[in-house]
């Protein structure tokens, strides 16, 4: 009973409500505070660990923050009525939150524009699994949890680590950045080292020449709730095996000192002491599989890995690594060779420095200060969408998961409620409308713009009606789209024709008047990688039961794509009959073609962005995943086409995240399609705007590392392998100097060009000319009368 209370996400969604419902109240009524920082944990009472060192150092930095903590002592306890009443304004309000441990109150709302939540892990390196590389497993979160996955940014203890961090919390890479540990700093300061080791052990009472022995396990079970000790070693009587010389000192891990028995009165307690303190007083180490290892290997004194359930551990938990990786001491399976291994442990120097190289080179003594400067205080720019739409981490709020059954009713009962709401609508008389609908972008298209102006341009009398609003995660907020779906209604039941560019309820769901003709105006040009009927049922796709259930992609009267080539593919991906299927390419195809515009946008461009003047630019513009993830090492890649003189800007798809730091450009506001007025090489793995950069003659490459696994789950309308106009590269460094080698050349892009993008009388372009928009114009006022 209590996994199905953990579980439930409807019981889930409703203990968080006395904080979600005011914060989401608060966020549209409130401006962030860029001052204000807000530390938060569920594990411990006040600024201890990273969190200590954070705080005083960005106090140090900036005297004048606002500085706010709300704390318990455990996941269990009582959150006090003072901090429920606080804690949504604290959090709607604060330009920056900071959480160390696992936070589940915060992984339902959305982060707010403009603010930064920062997870400053208390544990440095990887060791055991945790998170999402235990989805599934006893303890771990259900598949598609959203727990860790709306952090903005992460510091880890070395580059090697950060997948490690990324997979664990569900975020893109380049969210998890290796700048180091806060609480890691104090050993690299040897004076603090020398009169903490002095203060710990008088306090302790351990004499000089006595070795110091530190127990160090970590917990047992799955998590803090259900938290016990590890019990099979009689530390009394290893004590008493190793004679004078030697003094033992337990300390449980937090979470199971409530359940541990009471120690031999011989045996020290170290629960009070500060972990990093009484590592420092400690000459050697016995633990387990606790991430004290990293810290106390700065220190370069012995270990010890008792490990008495290793095989069942590795089974039920795993590691990052081999569990030999973390192997830098002697390895010790059964009590009774405790004292014996405490005897003779040395320090393996070449085991030492390749852990350390593994797991600890971002870790120098300066950790703090990095993290404080680059994740708190630098500029909180991102690349996001409006926080309106999309909370990040979210990265498709439409996706079904769950219950599938319950789903289909439910889209079934929805049909029935909106057909009821529908008819009396049709009763009103008809008008001379177009009604252009998207839930594709968060703001009005340029597609659907274009195409209006050529539309009044021809006729002055028809009226267009834009409803542009994406689907929001959160049941307030579909609540809120379903008063919009009611405005469609309105306008679809007195509209004549009625232009979508995705799948839309009101498109497919509805019984319409014959009258209506419903146009799909699909937001990407080409056909690249499959879509919407193509994939149902593949991994990217959508439930066979749920499409039908929303009569996905139906009642369409004419499908536009760009070329003769793509109509046997939308035929397919609509279900709909080829002759539904007409060449014209979309209006954007006019904007990129426009050399007037496009020379505007260039100026526009490198007055906002100055440092781009005279760069050969790439830019780098990656596919939409459902995970969210980038497949390839931003940096790397930006660092890998520097050395070939070449600049790169990096362009997420609008539903993706990522903050990449300082070194990688990402073109501040302008979109993909913007900059490509200033591209002199283009690099995708899968994202249908080569098409567009193949319109504009620009050189491409393709960056596939996983290509094997995508056609698995994706798969192509074309030949990847033989028809793009570009070399296809699985690495970086072969990316890079295929760059240098200039092996993509516009003749190739401008033949690809040809073939899947066919502008209407293929004319050369004109400012100010717009065929593409006209011929759709003409094909609508046909429809109109």
């Amino acid at each position: 009973m209590r996994e199905l209370l953990r579980t439930s996400r409807l019981l889930r969604w409703i203990r968080a409500q006395p904080v979600a419902l005011p914060y989401r109240i608060l966020r549209r009524i409130t401006r962030i505070r860029s001052d204000r920082f807000l530390f938060l944990s569920d594990s411990h009472v006040g600024y201890t660990g990273n969190m200590g060192f954070v705080r005083d150092e960005l106090l140090r930095r900036m005297p004048e923050a606002q500085v706010a903590g709300v704390f318990k002592p455990s996941l269990t306890a009582r959150r006090p009525v003072r901090d429920v009443i606080r804690l949504p304004w604290l959090l709607a309000t604060s330009g920056t939150i900071v959480v160390d441990d696992f936070y589940p109150i915060i992984y339902p709302l959305p982060i707010r524009r403009g603010a930064r939540l920062v997870q400053i892990w208390h544990a440095a390196g990887a060791f055991k699994q945790v998170g999402h590389s235990r989805a599934g497993l006893p303890g771990g979160p259900v598949p598609g949890s959203d727990i860790h996955r709306n952090y903005t940014h992460v510091p880890v203890s070395s580059e090697a680590v950060r997948a490690d961090y990324a997979e664990a919390f569900g975020i893109d890479l380049s969210r998890v950045q290796a700048l180091g540990v806060p609480r890691t700093d104090a050993f690299f300061d040897p004076e603090n080292v020398a009169t903490t080791r002095q203060r710990v052990r008088a306090r302790l009472g351990i004499r000089d020449g006595e070795r110091l022995v530190l127990y160090a396990p970590t917990f047992r079970g799955n998590g803090q709730r259900s938290a016990r000790p590890e019990e099979s070693a009689d530390w009394g009587a290893i004590a008493h095996e190793l004679g004078d010389g030697f003094r033992i000192v337990v300390r449980q891990h937090p979470f199971a000192a409530k359940s541990a028995p009471p120690l031999p009165a011989h045996i020290l307690d170290g629960g009070a002491e500060e972990m990093n303190d009484l590592l420092m007083a400690t000459d050697v180490l016995v633990t387990d599989y606790s991430s004290s290892i990293f810290e106390f290997a700065l220190l370069r004194r012995p270990i010890v890995l008792f490990v008495p359930d290793l095989d069942d551990y590795a089974g039920s938990r795993s590691f990052y690594r081999p569990f030999e990786s973390y192997a830098i001491g002697p390895v010790v399976r059964d009590p009774g060779g405790l004292a014996s291994a405490l005897r003779t442990t040395e320090v393996d120097e070449p085991a030492l420095e390749a852990f350390l190289d593994e797991f600890c080179d971002a870790l120098d003594g300066e950790s703090t200060s990095r993290i404080v400067e680059r994740m708190l205080l630098a500029s909180p720019d991102r690349v996001v969408v409006d926080e309106g739409t999309v909370a990040p981490g979210s990265v498709e709020p439409t996706r079904a998961r769950g219950a599938m059954g319950l789903r289909v009713a439910a889209a079934r009962l929805a049909r029935l409620i909106l057909s009821v709401a529908y008819a009396p609508l049709k009763l009103l008389p008809v008008q001379r409308k177009v009604v252009m609908v998207s839930r594709e972008h968060p703001v009005v298209p340029h597609d659907f713009t274009d195409l209006a102006a050529a539309l009044t341009t021809r006729d002055p009398a028809v009226r267009v009606v834009m409803l542009v609003r994406m689907v929001p995660p959160g049941i307030l907020r579909k609540i809120g789209y379903g008063l919009h779906l009611l405005r469609q209604l309105y306008h679809v039941a007195t509209a004549r024709v009625l232009v979508i560019d995705t799948y839309s309820i009101v498109a497919s769901v509805l019984p319409h008047r014959d009258e209506l003709t419903v146009i799909q105006m699909w937001h990407a040009l080409g056909a690249f990688k499959k879509f919407g009927l193509s994939i149902l049922g593949l991994e990217e796709g959508r439930d066979r039961r749920l499409a039908d259930a929303m009569r996905m992609h139906q009642g369409y009267d004419i499908v536009l794509t760009s070329a003769e080539d793509c109509r046997p593919a939308f035929a397919e991906a609509f279900g709909t009959p080829p002759d539904r299927v007409r060449v014209a390419p979309l209006p954007r195809v006019d904007r990129l073609r426009d050399p007037e515009r496009r020379a505007r946008t260039r100026e526009r461009i490198l007055a906002t962005l100055p440092h781009l003047a005279g760069q050969r630019i790439a830019v780098f513009a990656p596919t939409f995943r459902l995970d969210g993830t980038v497949a390839v090492d931003v940096r790397a890649l930006t660092e890998a086409l520097r050395m070939q003189g070449v600049h790169t800007v990096v362009k997420l798809h609008p539903l993706m995240h990522g903050d990449f730091g300082p070194d990688v450009d990402t073109g501040g506001d302008f979109s993909t399609q913007e900059m490509l007025a200033v591209a002199d090489v283009f690099i995708t793995d899968y994202s249908s705007a080569l098409y567009e950069a193949a319109v504009l003659e620009i050189p491409t490459y393709f960056l596939t590392p996983d290509l094997d696994a995508y056609l698995a789950s994706r798969d192509f309308y074309l030949d990847y392998r033989r028809d793009l106009p570009g070399p296809i590269v699985a690495t970086v460094d072969h990316l890079a100097e295929a760059v240098g080698r200039k092996d993509a050349s516009p003749a190739d892009a401008r033949r690809f060009a040809k073939r899947w993008v066919q502008i209407p009388g293929d004319p050369t372009p004109v400012a100010g000319a717009t065929p593409c928009a006209d011929a759709i114009a003409d094909l609508i006022a046909d429809r109109l009368g």
